[in-house]
């Protein structure tokens, strides 16, 4: 092995440029940082959205339910919904006691409304629709830019659809409530990633800091190989030591190679003044 030429002067060495290792390791890590935390933010609103959502329908309904039980049990003893004089007081009282609800009504089975509230004014035909186009074990839903719907039909003694309970509660309310959540959690995923980029870049640097600049010191050795009278090598230190003995044997073969490609140069070269004389004799 040739005597090893350490290079542990640092002051020679060029210092590492602003895009340096860590800064790009640590650029790297703070977007796969970014990218999982949207994702987690991204889940975590739909699923309190969805849930949110699903909340309020289920209380709405088990409004409606208990609507459909008086009205079915007037139904057992032939009491017809138009009929039922505590209805419409039992459906206001429930309109002033719930905020949410912008209007509640029961259909007829000929779809014709005894409400409280801005009841949609649609024909009895079409209430007559959605009914039938519910199964009794069923609700359908609708929704406008300002009210949330759920539909309830009943049934009458021989099993047949009577009619439906109507809820339509209040939709700009939800979705303010969902709006101040996503406003929430974007502010909370902004803070936390200031504070883990900060970390993160804080952690790469220093502990890549030894490694640039031993790695800084290896390309330093490489780059003067060309110009040296011996194969300059890095100490047993920089890299590991495996990594330095691989370095260094490389260094060795290619100063050996480079020296023997500039000797060939050398010998091949036609001397300066054997043009000169082979000119004169030709002459």
């Amino acid at each position: 092995m040739a005597i090893q030429n350490t290079l542990s002067d640092t002051s020679r060495i060029p210092k590492a440029p602003w895009n340096a290792l860590w800064l790009r390791i640590g650029g790297l890590l703070v977007l796969v940082i970014a990218a999982v935390l949207v994702l987690i933010s991204f889940l975590n609103y739909s699923n309190y959205r969805k849930t949110y959502i699903e909340t309020n329908l289920t209380r709405y309904l088990v409004l409606a339910k208990d609507v459909r039980q008086g009205i079915v049990s007037g139904l057992n003893i032939g009491l017809h919904p138009s009929e039922d004089l505590y209805l419409l007081p039992a459906l206001t009282e429930m309109a002033r006691r719930y905020d949410g609800i912008r209007y509640i009504g029961v259909l007829d089975d000929n779809g014709r409304p005894i409400s409280q509230g801005n009841f949609p004014a649609l024909p009895p035909p079409a209430w007559k629709g959605k009914i039938n186009a519910t199964s009794a074990d069923a609700y359908w839903q609708a929704s406008d830019a300002e009210t949330y719907q759920i539909g309830l039909p009943f049934v009458n003694n021989f099993n047949l659809k009577a009619g439906a309970v109507v809820i339509g509660y209040d939709r700009k309310g939800i979705d303010r409530a969902i709006d101040d959540m996503m406003r929430k959690l974007c502010i909370d995923a902004a803070k936390i990633m200031v504070l883990l980029t900060v970390l993160t870049l804080t952690g790469v640097y220093l502990l890549t800091r030894k490694f640039s600049v031993e790695l800084a010191q290896v390309g330093a050795t490489l780059a003067s190989m060309f110009h040296s009278a011996e194969p300059p090598f890095v100490a047993d230190h920089m890299l590991g030591e495996d990594m330095a003995r691989n370095i260094n044997e490389f260094t060795a073969m290619s100063h050996r190679v480079v020296r023997e490609i500039a000797r060939l140069e050398q010998e091949l070269a036609p001397a300066p003044d054997a043009g000169v004389s082979g000119a004169e004799g030709k002459a």
